[in-house]
């Protein structure tokens, strides 16, 4: 056994430096990028011991393992992206605004441990991951040197596993996964602001439709105006359009997976289809009907898609009366003007 003394050295004699890591997560932008401290969870189990007339024994029991938390520290973004990433899953899955109808989003997460020569040797792949807590943002305007705000959080997970290099998973292997929500409530009017929020697993391309084009990987925001949303809508009545954006999900297989969101747009009033409100004045027949008839179709040849409504008189059968039952007659109104005024009780 001596004379083997050399194969049980140590092949490598460097040390793992705390600095050599990388952190991947898939929902959250801009956290694993910013990443300053992240860990490897402690372990633990359960165990007994058992009485002997010298000392108590321990012994292994089952139950199981407890993971501990994986805990992050990242430096915040001057956007927020990256804090709000965490902050908004935080609350959305927290129902912190009441119910949800979508079902909760896991991530997944890769820890790279590098090497002297910041080669990845080992990766800790944990599984269907969710953040649970985030540290605040205090701002101190008292402070003279500046330390850029960090923020802590924790994450808990189903399980991990510790995998040397050629035994990794490519991330691409998740579930594919999208979806695609909108912050916009009602019928919005003309100009008016809208934001699409989307999260992805298991992509390797992202797309939305209606001129949006590629976006990036995991999750995003992509604010939009519904001027602009006009230009993809179809009509559904003289007064609102509607417009659906579709996000395509796209794998490194092939695969696709897709999510849409529906939103209502007024139509934009101009002079072409503005609402005209039609008053019959007491004339009394001082026109013909040929010539109000001529005067109806020259407006309706100018502005096709105005919409007209007709005030209808309150007619009473006094003669004497400035307007009286007979007084479609004798204001000379045409035929046609009360049709298009009023299609359902007219019918030529």
């Amino acid at each position: 056994m001596v004379a083997n003394w050399y194969k049980e050295q140590p092949t490598n004699r460097n040390f793992l430096t705390p600095v050599g890591f990388k952190l991947s997560l898939e929902l959250f932008p801009g956290v694993d990028f910013f990443c300053q401290t992240a860990n490897i969870p402690e372990l633990s189990m359960p165990f007994t011991t058992v009485p002997t007339p010298y000392r108590n024994v321990p012994i292994a029991a089952s139950g199981g393992v407890d993971f501990g938390d994986l805990q992050v520290r990242f430096i915040v973004d001057e956007d927020l992206v990256n804090y709000k990433a965490i902050h908004d899953w935080i609350r959305k899955f927290g129902l912190s605004e009441g119910r949800a109808d979508e079902k909760d989003q896991y991530s997944t997460a890769i820890l790279e441990v590098l090497t002297s020569h910041n080669n990845t040797n080992h990766i800790v792949e944990f599984v269907r991951i969710f953040p649970v807590s985030i540290t605040g943002v205090p701002f101190d305007a008292t402070t003279t040197d500046i330390d850029y705000f960090t923020a802590d959080v924790t994450f808990k997970y189903e399980t991990y596993e510790i995998r040397t290099l050629d035994k990794q998973p490519a991330i691409s292997t998740q579930s594919l996964n999208v979806t695609l929500t909108s912050d916009a409530t009602g019928v919005l009017n003309p100009g008016e602001p809208f934001t699409l929020t989307y999260t992805s697993t298991g992509a390797s391309s992202l797309s939305i439709n209606n001129g949006v084009g590629d976006v990036e990987l995991r999750a995003g925001a992509v604010p939009l105006n519904a001027t602009g949303a006009l230009d993809y809508a179809t009509v559904v009545d003289e007064f609102t359009n509607t417009v659906t954006y579709t996000i395509t999900a796209t794998a490194s297989d092939g695969s696709t997976d897709t999510a849409s969101v529906t939103l209502s747009l007024k139509q934009p009033i101009t002079s072409a289809n503005r609402i005209c409100i039609a008053v019959c004045d007491e004339n009394l027949g001082s026109q013909t009907f040929a010539g109000m008839e001529s005067k109806w179709v020259a407006f309706r040849t100018n502005w096709p898609d105005r919409h007209v409504y007709l005030l209808q008189p309150n007619l009473t059968s006094s003669t004497s009366a400035p307007i009286r039952a007979d007084s479609i007659n004798t204001l000379h109104v045409p035929p046609s003007f009360l049709e298009a005024a009023d299609p359902d009780k007219f019918d030529l």
